[in-house]
């Protein structure tokens, strides 16, 4: 009775480790195909420090969190993020479309805000 009572602790033990160790199931998740771009967080960084969107048109932005860990991605005017242009909502181990406003052509500091030392730029172009 004490080994069965030992592997059941131990098969608990292993299943509760493997739902905290990120990569779970946000991580098997392919990007809906209405999505324009992707983001990952992975070992508490953004996978992706820069990336690009398309100026005068609104953006659907794919972000799985890989981590285990609550982020979300919110766009500032500049790395000081003063001023606020979009705030996602905060995931833990699951993915979200969000729907980013249409931004003027620049430069733009995005991060996350539970970590803000998670950070990349964004690049907000004009199209031909």
């Amino acid at each position: 009775m004490n080994a069965l009572r030992s592997l059941i602790a131990g098969t608990v033990v292993v299943a509760t480790l493997a739902a905290c160790s990120g990569g779970g199931a946000a991580a098997s998740v392919n990007p809906p195909s209405e999505a324009d771009l992707t983001v990952d967080a992975e070992g508490n960084a953004f996978a992706q420090t820069t990336i690009t969107l398309a100026a005068g048109e609104p953006t659907q932005l794919f972000f799985r969190n890989l981590d285990g860990q609550p982020h979300n991605i919110a766009i500032y005017t500049d790395a000081d993020a003063t001023e606020s242009l979009f705030v996602g909502e905060t995931i833990t181990d699951d993915v979200i479309l969000y729907q980013i406003p249409t931004l003027e052509p620049g430069e733009y500091f995005f991060r996350c805000d539970v970590h803000p030392d998670m950070t990349g730029t964004m690049v907000v172009e004009e199209q031909p």
